[in-house]
């Protein structure tokens, strides 16, 4: 689902330094000052709102976001909500948050403020800053708000309380995540350990795998922020090879519920071309558009192969494969596009006008990762593989590198 971001954050620096992993991402990404201004912005992808209330007493804190709040709840449902809080837990975390839930009436807090790559993670529960408690080192002797606590829990609810849920590290990399929810109802607080940026995106796909993430009160820096946004939009896969290799893969990918399938009628697509592309492309935009990955076939049950070579149609088929994949990024936002078959692929590079595309590394012997050069959708991330390349799992592999991988508006390599 391509989605849209309210970002609370309590600076200036950290309004901008989380409003960035949104524009990286592709969204249209504002600062505002006043919560005033929100409604000028709603067109925007992500409006993050800088209350300037991190070194103020707790209860003024909580009454400008009291203040925000009826500027806001309109997209309650609509948005996703993420309150941006400092990675070394200074500021009014507590009054903050319990405005946002009790106000807003969020069911779901999730909590994880670890940006490792600024050297804060969280373990056992705790916050360290270098490997050091964060209460420890110089944020506890901080002159205006010094950090009181290094416990996650302590600090979203306060000294005390203890009806937190924390995460364990086992538990996000076993992906325990979904379960945990469903256990608890899919309500309550939840605070994760986090100690690498794979930590936070198996966070984030973890509960938005459960769970709308628009009906999730998110909590956490800018690491979390980012990880969010890359766990936001799916995988197209196009199966346009006929070879057997390609269809175990296929058939691994769907039997193990990682994308859903939409197949060609190939006879219906021959005999008309141009109202069986508008089909396929609008049923593959509403399923994407719902978050889930979807593979597009000619070639995955053996009547579809046989239906291809008694018409000779081999290009026929890929152009309109291609065709619907143009259709379909006009209606709806992908992480990247997998695509195995070579016929297949030169002709979706020229539907989408591509100039060619940039070599990004090789992820299996032989299947490159490439961001399309040129045309309505420069950036794009693809997975290009010849259709006998590969072992069983090689779709599902490639589907996890496009899902975390940088969006388009990133260039660097993974």
């Amino acid at each position: 689902m391509d989605r849209s971001f309210v970002v609370i954050a309590d600076d200036f620096t950290g309004a901008n330094d989380t409003g960035i992993q949104f524009l990286k991402a592709g969204y249209g990404s504002t600062v505002i000052l006043a919560p005033e201004a929100f409604s000028s912005f709603e067109k925007n992808g992500a409006v993050i709102l800088d209350t300037e209330s991190r070194n103020i007493p707790s209860s003024e804190a909580a009454e400008i976001l009291r203040n925000a709040v009826p500027h806001l709840s309109g997209s309650k449902g609509k948005r996703v909500f993420y309150k941006k809080v400092d990675s070394t837990l200074r500021g009014n975390i507590a009054a903050e948050a319990a405005v946002l839930r009790e106000e807003l009436g969020f069911q779901l807090t999730i909590f994880a403020p670890a940006y490792p790559g600024n050297k804060r993670i969280s373990r056992d529960g705790l916050l360290l800053l270098d490997g050091v408690p964060v209460a420890e080192t110089e944020m506890g002797r901080d002159p205006r708000k010094p950090v009181v606590t290094s416990s996650l829990a302590e600090t979203l609810l306060g000294a005390g309380k203890n009806s937190a849920r924390t995460v364990s590290l086992d538990e996000v990399r076993e992906k325990k995540i979904p379960s945990i929810l469903e256990a608890a109802g899919c309500s309550g607080v939840f605070c994760f350990d986090a100690e690498t940026e794979e930590d936070l995106r198996l966070i984030a796909e973890g509960v938005s795998g459960t769970v709308l993430p628009e009906d999730v009160l998110w909590i956490g820096s800018a690491g979390l922020a980012e990880a969010l946004v890359a766990s936001g939009r799916p995988v197209l896969l196009v199966v346009g090879s006929v070879s057997p290799k390609s269809a175990l893969q296929a058939r691994y990918v769907l039997e193990k519920g990682l994308a859903s399938p939409v197949l060609v009628d190939i006879d219906a697509l021959l005999d008309d071309a141009a109202s069986q592309e508008t089909l396929l492309a609008e049923k593959t935009a509403s399923l994407l558009k719902s978050g889930k990955n979807v593979l597009l076939t000619s070639s995955l049950e053996e009547r579809q192969v046989e239906a291809g070579r008694k018409a000779d149609a081999g290009e026929r088929i890929s152009e309109s494969l291609a065709a619907v994949v143009s259709g379909v990024l006009a209606n709806a936002k992908v992480n990247g596009i997998f695509i195995t078959g070579g016929e297949a692929a030169i002709w979706i590079v020229r539907a989408l006008g591509g100039e060619g595309t940039s070599l990004l590394e090789e992820l299996e012997p032989g299947i490159p990762l490439v961001r399309l050069m040129g045309g309505k959708a420069d950036g794009l991330l693809l997975v290009t593989k010849a259709g006998g390349f590969g072992v069983r799992e090689t779709m599902e592999h490639c589907i996890e590198v496009l899902s975390s991988a940088a969006m388009p508006g990133k260039t660097e390599k993974r």
